[in-house]
């Protein structure tokens, strides 16, 4: 009961005092501090704060940094006007003291770079597109092409020096391998690769291999498929071993005699790959030196102009004679008609203005040739054979030689190849004058009744000259055969006075 007692005595005691106290603090305190806030002016927070609150500034500040609006922005004052850049500095002296600079080298305002208003299209923390930018135009500026969707900051610190604070390529192209060049270049992907600029626009592969080995002219690339280097090489593995192999794209492209020449299959035997337009007659003759050709086309190479290098399937070997010979209807168009050009032309050495005739028609008329060895006056065949080679006209006749034989002749004995071998000139062995003159039908003593036919006077050319219009009847012929009876009538100085050949027995 005392303890009891003694506690509601403690607590009427601080309700009292404590009455006491509240009507002190409600009659002078309350007043004072009313009239301080009506002292202070009222803040406007702009329409715009939401947009500002998500700033590149503003997000790093207050939601990322966590740090209060009052730690940068004076309460005293009316609106939320931009803090001095003196502020930045007590949090960010060291960046202070590594100001970036502009162009013209001078220290750059805090909020040049730094967005904390509501400015739309805002690229990376620092927005650095606004001076270097836009990249495709900017004059002075390269190009950011290659990492344009990526924010500068992810390479660049603009409170440091650029060549400090640009991070190496393999820090983001952790799975690309490069062997290119190493150990003679440095390594680097900037070796090749400015950072803005598209990986097509590498540096050109001619600014190291103009005078680098291996060596590669101007002329490597063209248009059609070797426009350019990464064509065939892998830009990051840039190796001879790893160059796309040519029938990647010309698969299906025919080679000249590739059934029969293993080595046209390979591209190599006749193109350098850093020069495949230069393969030609004197790629050709690298192999084929013992093929000299005098065989000389208009618009094309000796070889070439005749072999197409990658002709269409099932194409001969070689052109067509006719396809340049426009006065050739056909191969077999001249020299009678059923001559092809190749059995007088070799198809190497078509140039035959420095082979005698003999040597040339050999080749289908040696039995002829071989028969004129021993007549010299019939030694040359274009002697006799009138018109060109390839459209051979006629034959000279014989009487533009042997005029004096021709006019001599008997009427009949004038066509000299009825007797005549004409490459000879001697009366073949088959000629017989009883092959026009028959002994049976001969008169007077041609044919003596007493004797066989194949005796007494069946020998013509005893008394008759070939080319001789009058007989041999003097008694000095008769007695060549009939010396026997040299007393008869040893004055009579022909004998055919008496024994005629012309009638009677």
């Amino acid at each position: 009961m005392k303890r009891a007692a003694i506690t509601i005595g403690v607590f009427a005691v601080l309700g009292f005092v404590g009455g006491f106290l509240f009507s002190q603090l409600t009659s002078n305190v309350v007043p004072t501090i009313k009239e301080g806030l009506e002292a202070v002016p009222t803040r406007t927070v702009p329409e715009s704060w939401h947009a500002v609150r998500l700033s590149p500034g503003h997000s790093q500040h207050v939601i990322n940094e966590r740090i209060e609006c009052d730690e940068c922005h004076d309460p005293a004052e009316e609106s939320f006007v931009d803090p001095d850049t003196g502020t930045c500095t007590q949090c960010h002296e060291d960046q202070a003291s590594l100001a970036h600079v502009d162009l013209d080298g001078m220290p750059m305002d805090c909020y040049t770079c730094h967005i904390f208003g509501s400015e739309p299209e805002v690229f990376g923390r620092w927005h650095c597109t606004r001076c270097h930018g836009p990249f495709q135009t900017t004059e002075g500026i390269p190009g950011l092409a290659m990492h344009a969707s990526v924010p500068c900051e992810s390479c660049h610190n603009p409170h440091k020096p650029a060549e400090e604070t640009i991070r190496q390529c393999d820090e983001c192209h952790k799975t690309m391998k490069v062997q290119h060049g190493r150990p003679s270049l440095s390594g680097s992907c900037a070796d090749c690769h400015g950072g803005h600029k598209l990986a097509s626009e590498a540096a050109s592969c001619q600014e190291c291999h103009a005078t680098e080995k291996p060596k590669v002219p101007a002329s490597a690339t063209f248009g059609a498929g070797h426009d350019s280097c990464a064509t065939c090489h892998e830009a990051h593995s840039f190796s001879a071993s790893t160059a796309l192999r040519c029938t990647s794209c010309h698969e299906r492209k025919t080679v000249l005699a590739q059934n029969t020449a293993p080595e046209h299959r390979d591209c190599n035997s006749c193109h350098t790959p850093h020069a495949v337009r230069r393969a030609g007659d004197a790629t050709c003759k690298g192999c084929h030196e013992d093929v000299p050709s005098t065989h000389h086309t208009k618009d094309a190479g000796d070889c070439t102009g005749c072999h197409d290098p990658h002709p269409k399937p099932a194409a001969p070997i070689a052109q067509q004679c006719s396809e340049c010979h426009e006065e050739a209807r056909s191969e077999r168009a001249f020299h009678a008609k059923k001559t092809a050009c190749t059995d007088c032309h070799q198809p190497h050495r078509f140039d035959l203005s420095s082979l005698p005739d003999r040597a040339l028609c050999t080749r289908c008329h040696a039995p002829q040739i071989r028969l004129t060895s021993r007549n010299l006056g019939h030694s040359s065949c274009d002697g006799c054979h009138e018109g060109s080679v390839h459209e051979p006209s006629g034959i000279v006749a014989c009487g533009s030689c042997h005029e004096d034989q021709l006019s001599k002749s008997p009427e009949g004995h004038r066509e000299c190849m009825t007797c005549h071998e004409p490459h000879r000139g001697t009366v073949s062995p088959q000629t017989s004058c009883t092959g026009c003159h028959a002994l049976a039908e001969l008169p007077g003593l041609h044919r003596v009744p007493a004797q066989p036919q194949t005796e007494g006077h069946s020998d013509c050319t005893a008394c008759h000259g070939i080319h001789e219009a009058t007989v041999r009847a003097d008694r000095a012929t008769c007695m060549t055969c009939h010396e026997d009876i040299g007393n008869h009538e040893p004055d009579a100085k022909r004998c055919t006075g008496c024994h005629t050949f012309i009638s009677g027995n």
